[in-house]
């Protein structure tokens, strides 16, 4: 009796050793209606792959090397129009790289199965959740997530100021933007808008390392899911005295027009154009005020950007920032489209059938506090 429980405990421990591995993920993200990438954080350096269903490993690469590292990304490609992705992640940990010609390799590890579908415009109807302006707040995040359905949800939205401005680390970063959703991020696309506190501090790549996006830039881009077609903005800072608060670094009047001018062209796609439904996604709204100097960036982005929108029929403006809930009809701030500004405490569910725009936004609690119809 005593071998066999020797026997089963060895097991155990070794089934155990080749289970662990991850530190944080995995996070499935830059999903489009063929490809997605997928991301996770192990727990020591090494090189790292995906297991597809039928057995296929897709090796992490650089340029013909299996690269070691701890934060691992592995983009798949060729996929069918809302496909069923059924994955698991792994490695082997590095034991020993002193000799650049012969690295030697300890434990292995491999993560349990998930699954995760891409997007799909021929989808009949789009449903996501959206957070903004958590800043570190992970129990209040937490909440939020906890009453998600992955199984009536096609993607979560971060729109920026999940984290707070500071020079974070690798580790300290995805706890705050990533863990506290727990294992949706396994199971739904994670899709990101920056805020101004991701733009801060002295790691602002890391932020785009681990919410990649390639096309066109990493914080401003198009994607379509169902009748839905979005165009995400990335405002930059806030502060009044930009190039003053980073010691000079800041070039965002040259980033904004940048993003102004793809989107004449962008805008003017036909997977956007076209499309049913348009809703601009962005940290900072574009919003007018009375005040013409305390919410400067606002008041340009409003002078600048709401015209093109209107030009090419936007349905819907998502916002956050402020810190509060904001809901402007048409005809308000210069709109031809209602501006929906979410609260920093509150999770925004949106739904669309190409006929509609339902709105509902929950506290922590699961409690709704704001409901909204949109006929389109």
């Amino acid at each position: 009796m005593r071998k066999l429980l020797l026997v089963a405990a060895l097991l155990l421990c070794g089934a155990a050793a080749f289970c662990q591995g991850l530190q944080w993920g995995p996070w499935v993200t830059e999903t489009r209606e063929n490809s997605l990438s997928i991301l996770w954080v192990s727990e020591k350096p090494g090189m790292a792959w995906v297991e597809l269903e039928d057995g296929t490993r897709i090796w992490e690469t650089f340029a013909g090397r299996r690269i070691f590292g701890r934060l691992h990304k592995i983009h798949l490609k060729n996929l069918q129009p809302g496909a069923t992705v059924t994955y698991r992640v792994g490695g082997e940990n590095l034991k020993d790289d002193s000799n650049p010609r012969k690295p030697k390799f300890a434990t292995s590890y491999a993560h349990k199965w998930e699954s995760v579908k891409t997007f799909n415009a021929g989808a009949p109807t789009c449903t996501f959740s959206v957070f903004n302006d958590i800043h570190l707040q992970t129990g209040v995040y937490s909440s939020l997530a906890s009453k998600v359905d992955p199984s009536a949800t096609d993607f979560l939205y971060l729109n920026g100021d999940i984290a707070t401005a500071g020079n974070y680390g690798l580790d300290t970063l995805v706890r705050y933007e990533l863990a506290p959703l727990g294992e949706l991020t396994a199971k739904l696309p994670v899709l990101f808008g920056r805020g101004n506190h991701e733009g801060r501090g002295n790691n602002v790549q890391l932020v785009a390392d681990i919410f990649p996006n390639t096309d066109p830039a990493p914080f401003y881009y198009t994607f379509r899911q169902g009748p839905v077609a979005f165009v995400v903005f990335d405002a930059g800072e806030t502060g009044h005295d930009r190039s003053i608060l980073f010691s000079g670094s800041a070039v965002y009047e040259e980033y904004l027009n940048e993003q102004l001018e793809w989107a004449k062209k962008a805008l003017l796609e036909p997977s956007f154009f076209y499309a049913p439904v348009k809703i601009c996604m962005l940290h900072v709204p574009m919003i007018d005020h009375e005040d013409k100097t305390d919410y400067l960036l606002q008041r340009w982005l409003n002078v600048n950007f709401i015209d093109l929108l209107n030009q090419v029929g936007t349905d819907l403006m998502i916002g956050a920032d402020l810190h509060e809930f904001m809901y402007c009809e048409p005809c308000t701030m210069n709109n031809s489209f209602p501006i929906m500004v979410n609260d920093d405490a509150r999770r925004l569910d949106v739904f669309s059938d190409g006929k509609k725009i339902t709105l509902h936004m929950f506290n922590a609690e699961g409690v709704q506090e704001f409901e909204k119809e949109i006929i389109l």
